[in-house]
């Protein structure tokens, strides 16, 4: 069997002065969650967006090590900064699996975009 190498994009909208969408495709995986904490770190600055939605309609596939990157991310900007819009049903799955009616403000059972 081939590995076949999956890369995960995100890709950053300003939709306000204070506000970005952070669109998300691919795995969410060991392997790829450095580079997203690279890309959506770099908004927690003092000049970065008071909120960024994530649109993660487009996560295929989300592992532990994805789910502890979100919740990373979420610890550091500080509660209420980071929430998930949007998330692909495989998503969906794994938190509800886990047993997290809520992530991120987005409800388990949700995959359409609700922000």
């Amino acid at each position: 069997m081939r590995d076949r190498q999956v890369d995960l994009t995100v890709t950053v909208e300003w939709t306000g002065p204070d506000e970005v969408v952070a669109r998300v495709c691919g795995e969410l995986d060991i392997r790829t969650v450095p580079p997203m904490l690279r890309e959506l770190g770099g908004l927690l600055g003092d000049d970065g967006p008071a909120l960024i939605r994530l649109d993660l309609s487009g996560v295929e596939f989300c592992d532990h090590a994805g789910l502890r990157a979100l919740h990373i991310l979420e610890t550091t900007a500080g509660a209420g900064r980071v929430c998930i819009v949007a998330a692909h049903p495989a998503v969906d799955m794994i938190l509800r699996l886990c047993g997290l009616s809520t992530f991120l403000g987005h409800p388990a059972g949700a995959t359409a975009c609700t922000g």
